[in-house]
């Protein structure tokens, strides 16, 4: 497709954020929360989301300084060709790192509990081409799916408190703050890299958003509507299965899917909890996916977008995603423990570096 000008309405800004925000997070973050914190990782989770919200304000405060352009393109305005073309790579490498990451978690999801028996390679073949289709068609594509998502993502909390209203135990909840406000802070940072890709992408979308004036307003309640509903997940999962079984269990989300049933009737219906979720989890990976694409053209000025560079990237993002998805130890480990790393500079550095940069120039 033309790298021609394409425009999304505020709605479907809120959509995409909502996406971003929630369908990872659900995943491995209840697990890596646990761990640190107990039953109190939806206070931390809530926390994370609070630490992003200024940062969404500094991108879109940096975003109207420079109407029409992204981070990769002022970037070069406020720190020089040189060092602004680097950040370019450097964001392009992000982006694609945390896509692969994202759709390794869906891969996992299916050849982990509902389709052992394909091999891994197909489900990753099958995923990439709908993530790369996206990537052609542009953003306005992934916003228009976005709604949908966006829609799905309310039934999917729905049923989720529904069926498991039966297994509530509020007293796994309490007390709050039973490690100590500080330790539940420090844990906010393991929750971080999840919540704070938000403002990343806002940085490289902002341009196409119709109304500019209330962009800030559509980011910031996207963000805090899917905050709302991984802070709400978390809080079932603790009363429904209790912080011991949360923080040995590898994906605790699905766990919780297989554990609840609506009435007596509907059992094991996870299947189709995954196919609502999944709507989420394609926008995110597609969304990251396209900006990780535009970073790259914008740093070596590219214009025009070819059918063999979507081959290309495909090809990068498919042995990143691999390489990540494929042993499930390892991939845990790395979100745990690594990713925090180098996800936290870009999401919290870099916002701050612009905003002082940006005041000192002008």
């Amino acid at each position: 497709m033309n790298n021609e000008k394409v425009t999304i309405s505020n709605k479907q800004l809120t959509a995409i954020m909502v996406c971003l925000v929630w369908p990872t997070t659900i995943n491995f973050c209840s697990g890596i929360l646990t761990r640190l914190v107990g039953h109190d990782m939806a206070l931390s989770g809530a926390i994370a989301v609070l630490t992003a919200m200024p940062f969404v304000y500094m991108v879109f405060l940096v975003g109207k300084k420079f109407p029409g352009m992204t981070v990769v393109e002022y970037s070069q305005v406020l720190f020089g060709k040189i060092l602004g073309k680097l950040l370019g790579l450097l964001l392009f490498m992000f982006f694609v790192l945390y896509a692969a990451l994202a759709v390794s978690a869906y891969i996992q999801h299916l050849t982990d509990f509902l389709l052992p028996e394909t091999p891994f390679m197909v489900v990753l073949v099958m995923h990439l081409v709908v993530v790369c289709y996206l990537v052609w068609q542009g953003p306005e594509t992934i916003a228009r799916i976005g709604l949908l998502a966006f829609a799905l993502t309310f039934i999917f909390f729905a049923l989720i408190g529904v069926s498991a209203i039966p297994e509530f135990d509020m007293t796994k909840l309490m007390p709050f703050f039973n490690v100590g406000a500080v330790n539940v802070g420090k844990a906010s940072l393991r929750a971080d890299p999840f919540t704070g890709v938000t403002q990343i992408v806002l940085a490289m979308i902002l341009p196409m958003v119709a109304n500019q004036t209330k962009a800030f307003r559509s980011a910031a309640s996207g963000l805090a509507i899917g905050g709302a509903y991984f802070v709400f997940y978390f809080a079932v999962t603790i009363m429904v299965m209790g912080p011991q079984l949360t923080s040995i269990m590898r994906i605790p989300s699905m766990d919780l899917v297989r554990s609840i049933q609506i009435t007596q009737y509907l059992h094991r219906f996870e299947s189709f909890m995954v196919s609502l979720w999944y709507w989420s989890i394609l926008i995110h990976a597609g969304a990251l996916a396209y900006c990780g694409l535009q970073a790259f053209k914008q740093t070596v000025g590219i214009k025009q977008q070819k059918v063999y560079m979507i081959l290309i990237y495909g090809l990068l993002l498919g042995g990143l995603t691999y390489y990540f998805g494929y042993n499930r130890v390892f991939y845990l480990n790395f979100v745990e423990y690594q990713w925090p790393y180098i996800a936290l500079p870009f999401q919290f550095a870099l916002p701050l570096l612009l905003l002082i940069v940006m005041k000192i120039k002008s």
